[in-house]
């Protein structure tokens, strides 16, 4: 190769050396970079493993997003009591609309401040706001109709609270003692005989009995003739034991007795599901225990027993479906003995099944005999697995009692029963609500910061609000006056890991992540390539180089001689 070839190969090479070098270094930046986007991915991570959420945790451990329509409409959610969010000046943050319709009811003026000169505490201003609030849509005009058919109160101004605790929480003890409970008249509360339907206040409630029930496992079957009949027809309720009730003792029989012993009832000279005969009882019986505890029972006019939801009505109707036909077949017979082995025979068997057993002596009187302890377990097993949904595996009806797990054995299940003494009716209890809310307006007037009114309604804004101390949350105190506190301090609102978010962030950080270490994988290949051709020029670039030293050697080793 010719010198001057020589050099335009060298310069050539020397550039794409510097190149290689010039891209090598590039590709280092590049590396770098997708260091410290990892590293910041991972730091967002991380940091993200800290969110939390408001939440609004009610007294059955059912938790919601926390939410200013959730504050402040009145429902079962907040006990009908409006949760007020607040600024710094205790006025109170109304949505664009509510505050239009404070400002047209003349209870404050423009500034938002409470009006003075004029008394507004009382129904005629009550009822002008009522009227604004459905005229701009904030309520439906039959809710605005029931509130002014309300009186008004002082409620949020130290006047009467209201007992708004619809329903206790209750451990299967604590359950079955307040179905054993008397009212402050001194009658059972949830008394066996009423669920018969015998009314224990009639004057002939004696009679009404002798007509249901006789008190013997030796019943008075016939005449002396043989002929006519004394007590077919009739029940027996006994004890296990085989010892039949007397009046006095059925009087005071309680469903809370039924769970905690065992008892059952016979029918006699006849069958319990024969529903085309006066004799036919197990459909009648069932339904008086499922009523007594809440079942068909309308929880708008107020509730009862268990019925102290929506969920719960519609858990108490699937049970008592379930239960009819969990238990209303005949699963023994007892066909030896006289009339009073029988009984005592079906009784002792009764105890061992969720179904009938039938009996018929040697005289030929058919008896039949179920057991009400565990008719009555059943049912409430079956209601329990209904409220629970598919997550129940735990409890089980079966035709044999031990093979059953029902929800009674497990003491610390919790049953939420009616609470005695508080207001149910939905009319009274949101009268309330609005007199609670209409008299802080009056008092403390409303916020004019129109950014504040229109963001409150975002959940998100409000959340954040609440925890930057932005906002506050003036609840109802036990003293009968509302108080601005921090958003912990109500009793309801809750801060809880965000699990949502938490899982978002994992899932931006994996995309994330994969793209960065793919555009690493691909920069590493680029400068393993780049490393090869830089190996490769850096050899030929040698070569060459001595090729070019010996060429100028030569030459100058010519002409030197």
């Amino acid at each position: 190769m010719g010198l001057a070839a020589s050099q335009a190969r060298f310069l050539a090479i020397t550039s794409r050396k510097m190149n290689c070098e010039f891209q090598s270094m590039q590709i280092a930046q590049d590396k770098l970079s997708v260091t410290r986007d990892l590293q910041s991915a991972a730091t967002k991570y991380q940091n993200s493993m800290n969110a939390t959420k408001l939440v609004w945790d009610t007294d059955t451990d059912e938790v919601y997003d926390l939410s200013y329509d959730l504050l402040m409409t009145p429902s079962a959610l907040n006990d009908y009591n409006p949760y007020l969010i607040t600024d710094s000046r205790g006025k109170i943050v109304l949505t664009d609309t509510m505050f239009n319709a404070a400002k047209n009811a003349g209870i404050i003026d423009e500034n938002g401040d409470p009006v003075t000169g004029i008394d507004v505490f009382n129904k005629e201003y009550r009822d002008k706001f009522i009227d604004a609030m459905s005229s701009c849509g904030e309520i439906a005009p039959s809710t605005a109709q029931s509130v002014k058919d309300q009186a008004y109160t002082k409620a949020g101004m130290g006047g009467e609270i209201l007992d708004k605790t619809i329903a206790n929480a209750l451990t299967t003890t604590g359950f079955i003692s307040a179905l054993k409970a008397e009212d402050d008249d001194g009658n059972l509360s949830y008394s066996v005989a009423a669920a018969f339907g015998i009314n224990l206040a009639d004057a002939n409630v004696d009679t009404q009995m002798d007509n249901m029930f006789c008190y013997s496992t030796s019943p008075d079957v016939y005449t002396n003739d043989g002929n006519d009949t004394y007590d077919v027809g009739k029940l027996i309720i006994s004890t296990n034991n085989g010892n039949a009730l007397s009046r006095e003792e059925i009087k005071n029989l309680s469903l809370g007795d039924l769970l905690s012993g065992k008892y059952s009832m016979t029918i006699v000279g006849g069958t319990l599901t024969d529903t085309t005969s006066t004799t036919g009882k197990y459909n009648e019986i069932l339904k008086g225990l499922a009523q007594a505890l809440g079942y068909q029972h309308n929880i708008t006019s107020g509730s009862k027993g268990l019925a102290v939801d929506d969920e719960s009505v519609e858990a108490l109707d699937t049970a008592y479906e379930f239960t009819l036909a969990d238990t209303q077949d005949v699963v023994e017979t007892v066909s030896t003995g006289n009339d009073n082995s029988v009984i005592g025979s079906s009784i002792s068997k009764s105890n061992d099944y969720n179904g009938i057993i039938d009996g018929t002596s040697k005289n030929g009187i058919q008896f039949q005999t179920i057991s009400l302890t565990n008719l009555l377990k059943s049912y409430l097993t079956n209601f329990a697995i209904a409220i629970d949904g598919v997550s129940n595996t735990e409890f089980y009806v079966d035709k044999s009692s031990k093979e059953s797990t029902y929800v009674t054995d497990d003491l610390n299940y919790y049953f939420l029963l009616e609470a005695e003494g508080s207001v149910t009716e939905t009319d009274v209890l949101t009268a309330d609500f609005y007199n609670q809310l209409y008299n802080q307006i009056c008092l403390n007037g409303a916020t004019t910061d129109s950014i504040m009114r229109e963001r409150v309604s975002d959940p998100e804004h409000l959340m954040q609000a609440l925890k930057n101390g932005q906002l506050f949350i003036s609840s109802l105190n036990t003293d009968g006056y509302f108080y601005q506190g921090a958003y912990t301090l109500n009793g309801y609102v809750a801060e809880v890991t965000d699990e949502e978010a938490i899982a978002q962030a994992e899932m931006e950080y994996e995309i994330t992540k994969t793209k960065l270490n793919y555009k690493e994988e691909t920069l590493d290949l680029k400068m393993k390539n780049i490393d090869t051709e830089l190996s490769a020029l850096t050899t030929e670039y040698d070569t060459v180089k001595n090729l070019i030293s010996k060429n100028v050697e030569k030459v100058f080793t010519m002409f030197s001689t």
